[in-house]
């Protein structure tokens, strides 16, 4: 019978010197079969972990409805001074505790999947932890540093509409911690992490055809808008909300190539959503044109290129 997890408790902080300078968090962790262990993971550990969760169970991990995550949260990589190092290992110890507890809590068909089982495992290291005499570097084991997050400018100001987003005002700089195809960014500001949408952020000199191209297996795809858009450019597209159209190439920036209506263009992200099914679509189609009153939102129509100049 497969064994369970049943406690997973992050308890300290330690440095290591070998291979080279780290720090790695010290877990305790119990199984159902009564066997208890402590094991040591550096952050970078939870970092690959928290992304093949999130691309094993993107319906978990709110890929399409960011109010229907489940997954937790990771605290994410942070830019920080070589002197600033154990202080920010120290601050995220608590985030960690709380991260770990929580994926023991999710379904079992993610909390006993063999990513999660594999990570809370004790390994050879665990067992007996390299010392400073003993600088071989373990095969297979890669050493990284943190990395730079991407800094993005909010174009214009959006107020959280969940506890999942994240409010912010026009101007301010984010640090961008992941990317999603459906123009939802999870971002870091002032101490908070959450999501908002991706065309409210822009980077200086960004061009959107330099943007990574995300196409489905199944190529072409229909999608329902959420509420009309109005073009602001010449290679934007306009379209009325709970009308069917044709994504043609996706873009992480949050702006989709889409067809409606004979004509191609531009159309963010973020208004747009895919049905489950054609039932799902017939209803949805069939109520919006029963009831043709406009939903009321507080989101503001942004331009992809509104340029904002801020005294420095």
């Amino acid at each position: 019978m497969k064994r369970t997890l049943l406690e997973a408790k992050v308890s300290d902080v330690q440095k290591r010197k070998v291979p080279q300078k780290h720090y790695v968090y010290v877990i305790h962790v119990g199984w159902s079969d009564g066997t208890v262990n402590i094991i040591y993971r550096r952050y970078n550990q939870f970092f690959d972990l928290q992304c093949y969760l999130l691309d094993a169970f993107p319906v978990e991990a709110g890929a399409k409805h960011p109010t229907d995550r489940m997954i937790p949260f990771l605290p994410g990589k942070i830019l920080f001074r070589r002197s600033q190092v154990y202080d920010v290992a120290a601050k995220r110890l608590t985030a960690l505790d709380e991260y770990c507890r929580a994926l023991i809590r999710l379904p079992s068909k993610i909390s006993e999947c063999s990513m999660i089982l594999q990570f809370f495992e004790a390994v050879a290291d665990d067992i007996q932890p390299p010392i400073a005499e003993q600088s071989k570097k373990t095969k297979g084991e890669t050493i990284s540093g943190p990395k730079l997050l991407e800094q993005y400018v909010a174009v214009a100001d959006y107020k959280n509409n969940s506890n999942e987003e994240l409010s912010m005002k026009a101007g301010v700089l984010v640090d961008v911690i992941e990317k999603r195809d459906t123009g939802w960014w999870f971002v870091y500001l002032d101490g908070e992490q959450g999501w908002v949408p991706g065309n409210y952020l822009m980077r200086d000199g960004w061009n959107p055809q330099q943007g990574e191209s995300i196409l489905s297996d199944s190529g072409k795809e229909q999608f329902i808008t959420l509420r009309p858009y109005a073009a602001q450019r010449s290679d934007e597209i306009s379209f009325e909300k709970g009308v069917l159209v044709t994504v043609l190439n996706r873009n992480l920036q949050g702006w989709w190539q889409i067809s409606y209506n004979g004509l191609e263009g531009l159309a963010p992200a973020t208004y747009l959503e895919k049905p489950t099914d054609n039932r799902e679509k017939m209803n949805f189609l069939s109520s919006t044109y029963m009831h043709p009153t406009q939903l009321v939102t507080n989101v503001m129509e942004v331009s992809r290129y509104q340029l904002l100049v801020f005294d420095v």
